[in-house]
C-alpha cells in the first residue's frame, strides 16, 4: 500500500513539473532586467514612452512590433547566439523598414570574448545592409580573442534581419 502511495506522489509531481515546464515565455517578458533595458532603449530611440509592444511573428525567434496607435515605429527581437561554451543573450531593434538601429548584448556568459559587448563595436551593425552576406560580412571587423562570438553574432543578426524582411514583405 505504501508503495502505491509513493508512486502516486511521484507521478503527481512529475505531471505538475511537466505542465509547468510546458509554458515557455520569451526571456524579455519574464526577466525584469531585460524588459527594462529593452523598453528604455525603445524610449530613447523613438523619443516616446507611449508605445505598445505586440507579438509579431513566431519562428525560431519571436519578433515584436513596436506600435504607437496604428503607426508601426519598429520591431525588436531578443535572441541568443553561441560562443565557445555557452550562449549569450542580445537584442536588436529595427526601424519600420527593418533596418538595424541598435544592438546590445544583455548577458555574456564566457570568460573570454566579452569585447563583443562594446557599444562602439556593436554600432557597426547600425544601418548595415543585410541583403548580401559576403558584403555584409566584410563591413564588420572581427575582434581578436572573440572570433567565435563575433562570427556567431554576425550570422545570427544576418538570419534574423532577413527573416524579418521576408515577413514584412509577405504582409
Amino acid at each position: 500500500m505504501q508503495i502505491n502511495i509513493k508512486y502516486i506522489k511521484a507521478t503527481t509531481l512529475l505531471v505538475v513539473a511537466l505542465i509547468s515546464f510546458s509554458f515557455t515565455y520569451p526571456a524579455w517578458e519574464y526577466n525584469k532586467r531585460y524588459n527594462t533595458i529593452v523598453k528604455d532603449s525603445i524610449i530613447e530611440l523613438f523619443s516616446t514612452n507611449k508605445f505598445l509592444v505586440k507579438d509579431y511573428i513566431k519562428s525560431d525567434e519571436s519578433f515584436y512590433v513596436i506600435k504607437q496607435k496604428d503607426l508601426t515605429l519598429g520591431y525588436f527581437v531578443i535572441s541568443q547566439a553561441p560562443s565557445k561554451f555557452h550562449k549569450f543573450d542580445y537584442y536588436i531593434i529595427y526601424n519600420s523598414d527593418a533596418e538595424i538601429i541598435k544592438i546590445e548584448v544583455l548577458q555574456y556568459r564566457e570568460n573570454y570574448g566579452a569585447e563583443i559587448c562594446s557599444k562602439k563595436w556593436l554600432q557597426k551593425f547600425n544601418n548595415i545592409s543585410t541583403n548580401n552576406y559576403p558584403e555584409y560580412n566584410r563591413q564588420v571587423d572581427g575582434i581578436s580573442g572573440a572570433t567565435i562570438s563575433v562570427n556567431s553574432i554576425k550570422v545570427d543578426i544576418y538570419k534574423s534581419s532577413n527573416i524579418l524582411k521576408k515577413t514584412i514583405l509577405a504582409n
